[in-house]
């Protein structure tokens, strides 16, 4: 017995493991929800999943980054605290093809007492091309949703927004009043991530939370796929610092709909048919010989590759027409009537993609033609007869540099005369002890002559005094 009461605990443990292990690799998050399955997030919609998030501290795979934000190992210093006004962002660089999703925003906000900034989480049609850096109170009119995390009168709020393309938030006197649907919430300096959630199901339409507590919903939004994500912070000039750790977008949610209080074996039993499913599915892709994942890989690196060519001139407008079709299969086809409504689709989508061809080409020629005006204007016109701009302003510059050389030269010259001076100056000054002690040996009076006429001088006094004496001793004495 004692051997078996020895290897309990280590067979206890060897089993916790064991399970743990098993759990983990079935993608079970942990003890507090034990059938609650970590769920699929979207390689192209995420990152911060794993670390380090950029490979060279400046870029992010599958997404833009504007601005000069600080890319560490573990998250994006979006506004760092600096004064000065900061603004960054980060975009997909895809268009969301999900019709339902979650996106997780796990970020962090921390800065004195009265500082002001503001994070926006944006799903808009034309992506950074037409909002960029910009805050809700700067974005010009955008089509898709804004969430926005800020301040006002010391209080955090969460307010939602939806343009169709038509409103200027960057000139509307009072923006918070065309929120949707807004809450208080405390997110600063709490020393912790804070994880905002928004998802989106036909069902249940938007929901918007904040660390698992529901912000505000709506069943009444509908947001189409094939927009983009984005994310941008600004800052006021005493700046809150938005730390973001990462993006998450989930691609399943059949976990959602399960609570975490039923019974294991029911949990057990959801499991089991969830996987069943899903073996299924695969083995029917399986037998159709379907790539979904491959072909969904290749075509949004194509994409990419497109929305850059995009970016190379933010004014430029979407190319792909809302008229395209898709390939279909030619069996699909069985009958006259089907292949001529074919057709005419495709003929009448051909016509306006032609149209809107012409319409862009248009648009290229009158911007090019503007763009010639404004050349000639600047620099004159080709036949000579008349200097454009460009050329007067060479003459003024010519003629403001000759002046410039004309006035640097008489300075050259004042500058010489003067030291000619000042050197005559110094040396007139370094021999003037010299002169000083000739003039006066020159000058002086003779040391001889000085001591002869002291002793006459002397001489005649004495010779005075004795006549004075002998003309006293002789003359008559008076008495009384």
């Amino acid at each position: 017995m004692a051997p078996l009461r020895t290897w309990l605990p280590a067979l206890g443990l060897w089993l916790l493991q064991a399970g743990h292990a098993h759990a983990r690799a079935q993608g079970y998050t942990g003890a507090d929800h034990p059938y609650k399955k970590e769920p699929e997030w979207d390689p192209f919609f995420t990152f911060g999943h794993h670390h380090p998030i950029s490979h060279d501290g400046q870029t992010i795979d599958h997404f833009e980054v504007i601005g000069h934000p600080e890319i560490l190992s573990d998250r994006v210093i979006l506004t760092p605290p600096h004064p000065g006004n900061q603004r960054a962002a980060i975009w997909s660089d895809h268009s969301n093809h999900n019709e339902q999703w979650e996106f997780h925003v796990p970020f962090r906000a921390s800065g004195p007492e009265r500082a002001g900034g503001s994070l926006q989480i944006w799903y808009t049609y034309r992506g950074s091309s037409v909002t960029g850096t910009s805050s809700i109170y700067t974005a010009k009119p955008f089509d898709g949703l804004a969430i926005v995390i800020d301040s006002q009168a010391g209080r955090g709020q969460i307010r939602g927004y939806l343009n169709d393309g038509t409103t200027d938030f960057s000139i509307h006197h009072h923006p918070q009043s065309l929120a949707f649907g807004q809450c208080d919430a405390a997110y600063r300096n709490l020393g912790r991530p804070s994880d905002l959630k928004i998802s989106y199901t036909h069902d249940h339409g938007l929901r918007v939370e904040l660390d698992d507590h529901i912000c505000f919903e709506s069943n009444k939004i509908k947001l189409p796929n094939n927009y983009r994500w984005g994310v941008s912070a600004a800052s006021a000039e005493n700046p809150d610092s938005f730390e973001l750790f990462g993006l998450k977008l989930a691609l399943h949610k059949e976990w959602e709909d399960h609570h975490t209080d039923q019974h294991s074996d029911d949990h057990h039993e959801i499991h089991e048919d969830f996987h069943a499913e899903k073996e299924a599915k695969s083995k029917n892709r399986e037998k159709k010989g379907e790539k979904p994942r491959e072909e969904d890989i290749q075509k949004r690196h194509k994409e990419a590759a497109e929305h850059h060519a995009r970016m190379a001139d933010s004014k430029y407008r979407d190319f792909k027409s809302q008229y395209e079709l898709k390939d279909e299969d030619a069996t699909r086809f069985k009958d006259h009537d089907s292949q001529f409504t074919d057709l005419h689709l495709r003929m009448q989508a051909l016509t306006h993609q032609l149209a809107e061809v012409q319409r862009v080409t248009g648009e290229i020629s009158y911007n090019v033609g503007n763009m010639l005006d404004t050349m000639n204007e600047f620099f004159g016109h080709r036949d000579g007869s008349d200097g454009g701009q460009f050329e007067h302003t060479l003459k003024d510059i010519d003629r403001r540099m000759h002046h410039v050389d004309e006035t640097v030269q008489n300075l050259e010259r004042s500058l010489r005369h003067e030291g000619d001076k000042i050197n005559r100056l110094n040396e007139h000054h370094d021999n003037l002890h010299h002169k000083v002690k000739d003039a006066v040996i020159a000058h002086g009076p003779n040391m001889g002559f000085s001591v002869s006429l002291l002793v006459v001088f002397q001489v005649m006094l004495v010779i005075a005094y004795i006549v004075y004496k002998r003309r006293r001793s002789i003359s008559p004495k008076k008495y009384l």
